[in-house]
């Protein structure tokens, strides 16, 4: 009976006795499921090894720059207690050595911070980050600029416009830049803050406006541009960009300290007693404090480093407003209280497919970290924060430690962001003369390329009219540092 019904079976098509040929083929398709399988495993595991060395090397690439800013600015505060020394030198102040000093702060404010651009590149090297050619270029054609134009650009006036720290500082500056992309570039600082370039508020030089023309997020003009979509016409409407700041040239571009020299009196910012304190602390005078009355000390007009009150100003960025805050859900301490001094790096790791018929034969893998210097003066038996002795450097700084990226200041400048720079240094100014946008493959051209008709602006408006409702800031995380949201980016 059984024999009979698979006969039937058979006659019928529902089953067939397997041929040789056919075996085949199904163990060859078989086979092939399997390796591509097995291939996409190698793949994912290779992916996932290369974000966690970016991850381990951007770590420790910005841990160890913002070290050096650390190390700068308890440098520059222990030269500040030697110049007082060098004041209260008997019979007479020792001048060469305060002119020595004053001198050596100067350059450490631009020394120590390219120490700190040097040390994250061997951090990264060391956890396999390759040189990045491209980021190295960035930074080459920067070296030409500060060669080119900072050391021989003048004003309307026949003068230097980028005003010189001290005699001869923009070769040795390039020298110095220059030496570090001799070996290569594998992390780019992201927060630098280049004197060519306009900093300020302008719709153009903000990356959100041109997601929002890419993703079509009508919520972000409603927000944060109110009225430009019907107010538009062309791009005669766009303001200039903002003037770059010729005033002061005293910190680095690169992971910059935030301090100037002020000429001062010390009785105006200090007491004896007070200052005594602090240089018995120090221990730079081990068999006891001069007489401070003796030179005139205190009433010097002298050139003493302090810090710049725009950039440590309260740290705002770890305590964004709104129900969920992030990343601070309590009160931040006075010690931990404070912008400035911080670093920003961002790295790019390539990974080689072993899968065939995936496009691309390479995957990339992204990463930014940051990093900052915290310290503190003892105030009254109580941590204060470093600048709270009248802004006086002082040597104050004692760890480092990984912040959330959008936290730290100068964050969205993404200043080693290739693609975004070169939008930023070479395509903005003709298309805002002449409307010349780049056809090839810059994707912020393009954003402008789809921005400029009227009927795209359109397809937002009649959006809004109808679901302006639904645009609200987020309260959590995911804000972007706009009041009521958090930081995109953490650890």
């Amino acid at each position: 009976m059984r024999s009979r019904q698979y006969t039937l079976l058979e006659r019928i098509g529902y089953l067939k006795r397997p041929r040789s040929g056919q075996a085949v083929i199904f163990l060859l398709l078989v086979f092939t499921v399997l390796v591509f399988f097995l291939l996409f495993n190698i793949d994912l595991h290779r992916v996932i090894q290369r974000k966690t060395q970016a991850q381990n090397a951007g770590d420790a690439a910005a841990l160890a720059a913002t070290r050096w800013q650390a190390s700068t600015l308890n440098l520059v505060g222990e030269l500040n207690l030697m110049h007082v020394l060098a004041l209260a030198a008997v019979p007479e102040p020792d001048r060469a050595a305060i002119e020595a000093i004053t001198n050596m702060q100067a350059r450490l404010c631009f020394t120590g911070p390219l120490a700190g651009l040097y040390a994250s590149q061997v951090a990264a090297k060391n956890n396999h980050i390759y040189v990045d050619p491209d980021l190295t270029a960035l930074l080459r054609e920067h070296v030409n600029v500060i060669r080119t134009q900072y050391a021989h650009t003048l004003d309307e006036n026949g003068e230097t416009y980028y005003k010189e720290p001290w005699l001869g500082a923009w070769n040795e500056y390039a020298d110095m830049l220059e030496a570090i992309c001799a070996d290569g570039i594998a992390v780019g600082p992201d927060n630098a803050q280049f004197y060519s370039i306009p900093s300020g508020a302008h719709i153009l030089l903000s990356k959100d406006f041109y997601e929002a023309v890419h993703g079509l997020s009508w919520c972000w003009f409603h927000l944060h541009q109110r009225g430009l979509l019907e107010s538009y016409t062309s791009f005669h409407d766009w303001p200039p960009l903002p003037d770059i700041n010729p005033n002061t040239y005293d910190n680095c571009e690169i992971y910059g300290v935030g301090l100037h020299p002020v000429t001062a009196k010390l009785k105006h910012l200090f007491t004896q007693a007070m200052l005594e304190e602090m240089v018995t602390q120090s221990g730079l005078a081990p068999e006891g404090v001069p007489d401070l009355n003796t030179t005139n000390v205190m009433d010097s007009a002298e050139i003493w480093y302090m810090y710049k009150t725009g950039e440590w100003g309260s740290w705002d960025l770890i305590k964004p407003a709104g129900e969920f805050p992030f990343p601070a859900a309590g009160e931040v301490r006075p010690e931990y209280d404070y912008a400035g001094a911080d670093v920003v790096i961002r790295l790019s790791a390539v990974v080689d497919r072993a899968t065939p018929g995936t496009g691309t034969q390479q995957a990339k893998v992204n990463w930014t970290a940051a990093a900052k210097s915290f310290g503190y003066l003892k105030v009254d038996e109580e941590k204060g924060r470093p600048d709270s002795a009248a802004g006086f450097v002082l040597p104050a700084f004692r760890n480092t430690r990984l912040i959330p990226a959008d936290t730290a200041s100068g964050s969205q400048g993404a200043t080693s962001d290739v693609e975004w720079m070169i939008h930023v240094t070479r395509h903005l100014k003709p298309y805002l003369e002449i409307g010349k946008t780049e056809s090839g493959s810059c994707s912020y051209c393009r954003a402008l390329v789809t921005w400029e008709p009227r009927s795209f602006r359109q397809i937002g408006i009649d959006w809004l009219a109808l679901n302006s409702y639904r645009c609200k800031i987020p309260s959590g995380g995911g804000g972007g540092g706009h009041r009521g949201g958090g930081s995109r980016r953490g650890h």
